[in-house]
């Protein structure tokens, strides 16, 4: 059964939001086309991934700015700077570093776990785990490590939260924030490095979909799979943008906690709909 045109735009709001909120989109994508009968439609994952990366880039366009800022400045011979660079964004271009780590996992483990999101009560176990994980850095004493502090192996783990969210039911975003404040990082600051950390593990994701496009699996090009597509990748721009603004909005707020109960409630849903199906 293919996604009807709401279906398709249904599917792009809730790819956007759960691709920034911590509560794992690939989980949301597979329970919704369970839901509805649908098998996946490559092509569709494709558009939804292309929405989302452009919201990311804009919400991270200033943090971008100033780091391609620093490093011209330090590339510039000392005798002619005007001014010396920022220390704190030299550092941060280190940390950020680590994102080969995630790229690196998301390459090798995606196409192998992908199928398994079919699989409902192995969603279930690990929307639950996504729950402990989120709800579990209440308990840590406060933090504020930024660049300054943050130590390589801090660094490495961080990227490794993100790798991490090719697990079934595991949020990319959220294993960064729990590698982040476990480590002891400043909220803020730890949101920001998962953002940075999700653009390039988004566009890996994106060689994959273009990859299984090419390879056969995307089916046959029509004027309504077309306009499904354009729907759902202009849902997840919007829904994207609206869920980071959120999130560095808790982040200054109230935390993330609060999503630890929303994912335990999708656990069992998933294990509800697995005892109905099978």
């Amino acid at each position: 059964m293919e996604l009807s045109w709401l279906e398709s735009l249904i599917y792009g709001l809730l790819s956007g939001l759960a691709e920034f909120l911590p509560i794992s989109a690939e989980a949301h994508r597979a329970l919704f086309l369970k839901l509805v009968g649908a098998g996946e439609v490559p092509v569709l994952r494709l558009a939804v991934h292309l929405g989302a990366l452009p919201a990311l880039l804009i919400a991270c366009g200033p943090i971008l700015s100033r780091l391609r800022r620093e490093r011209r400045i330090a590339s510039v011979p000392k005798n002619r700077r005007k001014r010396q660079p920022d220390l704190k964004s030299l550092l941060d271009m280190r940390v950020l570093r680590t994102a080969l780590i995630p790229l690196l996992l998301t390459f090798l483990a995606y196409p192998v776990v992908s199928h398994l999101y079919e699989r409902l009560w192995l969603l279930a176990i690990f929307l639950g785990i996504n729950g402990i994980l989120l709800y579990a850095p209440q308990f840590l004493p406060g933090a504020n490590k930024d660049s300054l502090s943050l130590s390589s192996l801090d660094s490495v783990v961080i990227g490794l939260g993100v790798g991490i969210g090719a697990i079934p039911g595991i949020s990319r975003v959220g294993g960064a924030l729990f590698a982040g404040l476990t480590r002891g990082a400043e909220r803020r600051y730890a949101l920001d490095l998962s953002l940075l950390l999700m653009i390039p593990t988004l566009i890996v994701l994106l060689l994959f979909d273009g990859w299984w496009i090419i390879a056969g699996t995307g089916g046959i090009f029509t004027a309504m799979l077309v306009l499904q597509c354009v729907t759902a990748a202009a849902a997840s721009f919007g829904s994207a943008c609206f869920a980071i603004f959120i999130m560095r909005f808790l982040s200054v707020k109230a935390g993330f906690s609060g999503f630890a109960y929303y994912s335990w409630g999708m656990a069992l849903f998933a294990l509800i709909l697995y005892l109905m199906v099978s």
